[in-house]
Formats: C-alpha cells, structure tokens, sequence
C-alpha cells in the first residue's frame, strides 16, 4: 500500500513535467538552430554534383591594387 502512495503525482506537479517537457522539445532546436542550419545546407550542397555552384559559393578572389 505504500508503493501506491509514493507513485502519486499530483495535477499540479503532473503539468508542470509536461510544461517543461514541451518547453525543452521547442527550445533546443532554437538555441542549436545555427549547427541545425550548417547541417542542412551542408546536405543540400552535397547534392548538387554542378560544379559552377559549388565555386560561386566560394570567396571570389581578391585583386591587390598597388
């Protein structure tokens, strides 16, 4: 009997688990949203087998001027 009563969570303590929950889901693609963006572009370049693509997304050179 005294197993049920450790396994009680109250309404109170049972929305605030499920608050947190919902709120760490939403908050960690938001807070790594520049390595999730590196992932995807990364993917999306490597798909793509043209040649002029890849070297227009390369810095173009830099002419010194004397």
């Amino acid at each position: 009997m005294l197993d049920q009563a450790l396994a009680y969570i109250d309404p109170g303590s049972g929305s605030l688990l499920i608050q947190v929950l919902i709120a760490s889901v939403l908050a960690v693609p938001y807070f790594l949203r520049t390595q999730i963006g590196r992932a995807v572009s990364a993917i999306r370049r490597r798909g793509r087998s043209d040649p002029a693509v890849a070297t227009m997304s390369e810095d173009p050179p830099h002419s010194e001027v004397s």
